[in-house]
């Protein structure tokens, strides 16, 4: 599985040269000149895993003069704040012509590299960094599904997915409901790749009552004998459980029932059980 980098530095030639480089140690990269261009991309792209910052650059697009070296701090500030907004871990580097200049302040809090060192050094902190991010460790673990996820799932809807088997890890109860939402919403958009792909129709002509087409696509899956019954089965069960308990309807009395761990663990697993089965028949 290739990982993805995000450089920001405001020197095209250095950017070209670094690309070239990353692309041969396989790493997929991306580019800003600016730090309000790279936090959009990161903002938007949480395939992403780290980001190596230049040790003077600008902060946003058109500025004129020297780039600063309060870039970095600014840097820093704003990726935190990514952090916190998009509740996970964003690594990042200095590499700069005067790592000098970053060492002491920085000591302890952020790894500084020298542009004219070897850059083999760089290379492996950031496969070694990445690959120790959860959602890197979750991506491995459930390999069969994340390797060709791109079939059926954006990069948003991967990155969900990734939540709902973190969640599972240390799950807050009171937020089931909307993880349950979040599965049936991901079995849907997982249905119409199945309608496109395995069935080669229009998910919109094979919507059912109330425009819902999960049920008859699987139906139509059963009865070609592209899927077995079992998995059939289970969609339909899924999809109403999460139906039943992943609504925000507000309810004049309690439920009887509320779903817990187990309970979510039971529709997660189902859900990857199916997803996995699916993307096998896609590849």
């Amino acid at each position: 599985m290739k990982q993805s980098i995000l450089l920001i530095d405001d020197n095209p030639a250095f950017c070209a040269d670094f690309e070239l480089q990353a692309r041969k140690q396989l790493f997929d990269v991306h580019l800003a000149h600016n730090l309000k261009q790279g936090i959009a991309l990161l903002t938007e792209n949480r395939q992403i895993g780290a980001v190596v910052l230049d040790g003077h650059g600008y902060i946003e697009p058109g500025q004129t003069g020297n780039p600063e070296v309060n870039f970095v701090f600014h840097a820093l500030h704003s990726l935190d704040d990514l952090e916190r907004e998009q509740n996970r871990l964003i690594p990042r580097c200095v590499n700069t012509e005067q790592p000098e200049e970053f060492r002491d302040e920085l000591k302890g809090l952020v790894q500084v590299f020298s542009k004219t060192g070897d850059p083999a050094f760089l290379f492996r902190w950031l496969r070694r960094t990445i690959a120790q991010l959860p959602e890197i460790q979750i991506k491995e673990d459930h390999a069969s599904i994340f390797d060709h996820a791109g079939l059926v799932f954006d990069d948003h809807e991967i990155a969900e997915l990734i939540d709902l088997i973190a969640f599972s890890h240390n799950p807050d109860l009171s937020d089931i409901p909307n993880r349950l939402s979040v599965i049936r919403r991901l079995l849907e958009q997982l249905a119409d790749a199945c309608a496109v792909r395995l069935l080669k129709n229009n998910p919109a002509d094979m919507a059912g009552k109330m425009g819902v087409s999960v049920k008859p696509i699987f139906d139509a899956l059963r009865s070609k004998m592209i899927v077995p019954g079992s998995i059939q089965k289970e969609v339909t069960r899924l999809y109403s459980y999460c139906s039943e308990f992943g609504t925000h309807i507000y309810r004049l009395q309690s439920p009887a029932y509320d779903p817990g761990i187990y309970a979510y663990r039971r529709c997660l697993n189902s859900f990857l059980e199916i997803a996995e089965y699916c993307i096998r028949l896609m590849k």
